[in-house]
């Protein structure tokens, strides 16, 4: 067919030919390209066009620049001084100049990037030319990627010279000299790449004064707790001490503000944990970035509402003992915190409340709502905010029945109501618990997969039935003859514990890893098999403290009963020792804050690293890269859904149908228990 087309076609040019064999030997180098090249080819492409395109919008930009500079006339005394302060260029000169230092800059931006550039595709190819598998193409791969970046403008001279860029940013200097340094080059390179002088910065001098004023107000408060029962020994003080009226009373109100207060600050150092990781929490929560706080916000209204919070605790309990510096009844300041509290609320931006709302929504309704890794966070984190909740509804029964205005030795109905006590306690506790069972069933009607989340469903269904025959047999947790009911009991508690830890150990945090080493020839255990385990902290971390991995997991251990302990209320250990319980509570419920937001903090990092079904995708982008992620096979997920749907909502029905008939039995044998 050539030789039939060349004779009838006229001869073609030398040059022409030359070009059609060119063209010919590229079409067949392209289409005999690995994936690896192509791909290097497409990325020195997308890196040209990027070139281009700022070249162009910058020459664009200088045209105009370059006319006003001509307009303005040399100057002829020692130079213009800078602008130093970014919002007052208020003359025309002044913005001018301001106008050509960021063109400036963006062009010496520019040339960073394309040196950078270069020399990622020189290490590149020379790591490819390392470990191809293809060793008879590696040496033609690595040519032809080369000779195509050598091609594209942003490579230049080898990355060292770019005379397009070069000229232009030497045309800027000249002109930004004769028009602001009197011709002189060296100041006006000089001017252009040292940054505008800015006001100063009074957030960080405020910031400094509240954190030193927050400071010495809990150094004030923690001595007048502490030290002042040793040294005053006023009669005032001894009546406070001995009755503890008080931290039956008003404790729970600063005790449930306090937990929140501190919850907000555990809040803060997540968001500086992970921003430090690079963690990309953003994407992984599905949070709109125009809404997001960050870290240094969110310390900031810590900051501001802890020092309210501290300074009206510490004028209640000097007015308590007598020495009130201001004439209100000592019962009026934690009213005020309370009313404080809800007016923060309210000063909430309504985006952020809805998106509140709208979280809320779905966790209660968990069973018929779609669950994403972010309702299944919250709802962990409620979890551990049981004690303050249960704080905040004492709070409103304390203020909303006005049992704040009766005299002192009136007060306490609301602690030890019925309905409080035996309701909305029992419910505060167990629901959290309930909301993530539920969770776990809904992700396991969605994704027919029952491991993780029917296991998952197991370890709070055992939770809440420790509760819930917790709250409802109280007198199983005092001393007494051992019975099998108690030791079952007993059993269940250690047992849900452990499982937990275990759980977010190897689950949540999937921190461990096992790996197989061959055994020696001559190891006394090479009978039982020619591989032995070795357990390992997971070679994947995006925090570089290996301690701190070892750390969390000694911690978690311990603050895990504290947590089971918290979630049980036990009126009789108050009765008996009021004063112990009610000092030990505060701390009791703050462990378990910190401890979530150490687990907050490994269970984000473990998403990162490892997506566990939320979302079909196989890379999680860093908290700086803006790139395309890339979709996993759905072959896997195809299998799941061949599953009888019928099976599946048959386990679940069972498995919630038992939860259920454990809580019912707890409750209606209450008052049938008389277990010594």
């Amino acid at each position: 067919i050539i030789r039939e087309v060349e004779a009838r076609a006229p001869a073609p040019s030398p040059d022409l030919t030359a070009a059609l064999l060119l063209s010919h030997v590229e079409d067949e180098a392209a289409s005999q390209m690995n994936p690896f090249v192509q791909t290097l080819l497409q990325e020195a492409d997308k890196i040209e066009r990027f070139y281009g395109r700022t070249m162009k919008d910058a020459k664009t930009e200088w045209e105009v620049y370059r006319g006003r500079l001509h307009a303005l006339g040399p100057d002829e005394g020692k130079g213009t001084p800078v602008s130093r302060y970014a919002d007052h260029d208020d003359t025309p000169r002044e913005r001018l100049q301001s106008n050509v230092r960021d063109l400036y800059r963006t062009l010496t931006h520019l040339r960073n990037f394309c040196i950078v550039n270069y020399t990622g595709f020189v290490k590149i190819t020379k790591k490819y030319a390392k470990q191809a598998v293809r060793v008879e193409r590696r040496g033609d791969d690595v040519e032809l990627c080369m000779r195509h970046v050598h091609k594209c403008g942003f490579s230049g001279d080898a990355g060292k010279a770019f005379d397009e860029l070069d000229d232009l940013v030497a045309e800027v200097e000249r002109a930004y000299a004769v028009a602001f340094c009197a011709g002189k080059v060296e100041e006006a390179r000089f001017r252009l790449l040292t940054r505008k002088w800015k006001p100063t910065d009074w957030r960080t001098f405020k910031r400094g004064l509240n954190l030193g004023i927050m400071l010495q107000l809990l150094l004030w408060v923690t001595w007048a707790v502490f030290m002042e029962s040793h040294i005053l020994r006023s009669p005032t003080w001894q009546h406070v001490h001995t009755s503890s009226r008080w931290m039956v009373v008003q404790l729970p109100v600063y005790r449930g503000i306090g937990c929140f207060t501190l919850a907000l600050w555990c809040w803060g150092a997540c968001l500086y944990c992970w921003e430090r990781g690079r963690v990309h929490y953003l994407y992984i929560f599905e949070f709109d970035e125009r809404q997001a706080l960050r870290h240094s916000e969110v310390f900031e209204w810590a900051l501001s509402w802890t020092q309210w919070f501290l300074l009206n605790f510490l004028l209640f309990f000097k007015s308590l003992h007598g020495v009130n510096p201001m004439p209100f009844s000592a019962a009026l300041f934690p009213l005020l915190l309370f009313i404080s509290a809800l007016g923060v609320l309210g000063c909430i931006s309504p985006l952020r409340t809805g998106f509140a709302l709208q979280t809320a929504r779905r966790i209660v309704t968990a069973p018929f709502a779609t669950v994403s890794f972010w309702d299944a966070f919250a709802a962990d984190g409620l979890t551990s905010l049981v004690r303050p909740m249960s704080d905040l509804a004492y709070s409103c029964c304390y203020f909303g029945t006005g049992e704040w205005l009766r005299p002192k030795e009136e007060q306490g109905v609301c602690e030890s109501s019925r309905v409080v006590n035996s309701v909305l306690l029992p419910l505060i506790a167990a629901l959290p618990l309930w909301w993530r069972l539920c969770q776990n069933l809904k992700r396991y009607h969605d994704t027919y997969c029952r491991f993780p989340w029917l296991l998952n469903a197991l370890k709070y269904g055992t939770s809440l039935t420790v509760v819930v025959f917790g709250v409802f047999h109280p007198q199983i947790q005092h001393r007494g003859k051992l019975t099998l009911y108690r030791a079952a009991y007993f059993c269940a508690f250690v047992g849900s514990t452990l499982f937990s830890f275990a759980w977010d150990v190897l689950m949540d945090w999937q921190l461990l890893e096992v790996r197989w080493h061959k055994r020696s020839a001559g190891s006394r255990w090479a009978l039982c098999g020619s591989l032995l385990p070795h357990v390992q902290l997971r070679q994947r971390r995006m925090f570089a403290t290996v301690s701190m991995y070892w750390g969390a997991v000694v911690l978690d251990i311990f603050l895990r009963f504290m947590w089971t302990t918290t979630l049980i209320p036990s009126e009789r250990m108050l009765r008996q020792m009021p004063t112990f319980f009610a000092v030990i509570s505060p701390f009791t419920a703050a462990a378990e804050v910190l401890r979530r937001a150490m687990w907050s903090v490994l269970r984000v990092e473990s998403e990162h690293l490892h997506s566990e079904g939320f979302r079909r995708v196989q890379l999680i982008p860093l908290h700086f890269d803006d790139s395309a992620v890339r979709r996993e096979s759905s072959e896997a997920y195809v299998t799941q859904q061949r599953r009888s749907r019928v099976l599946v909502i048959t386990e679940i029905v069972v498995f919630s149908i038992i939860v259920l008939a454990l809580a019912t039995t707890a409750i209606l044998t209450r008052s049938r228990s008389h277990d010594p």
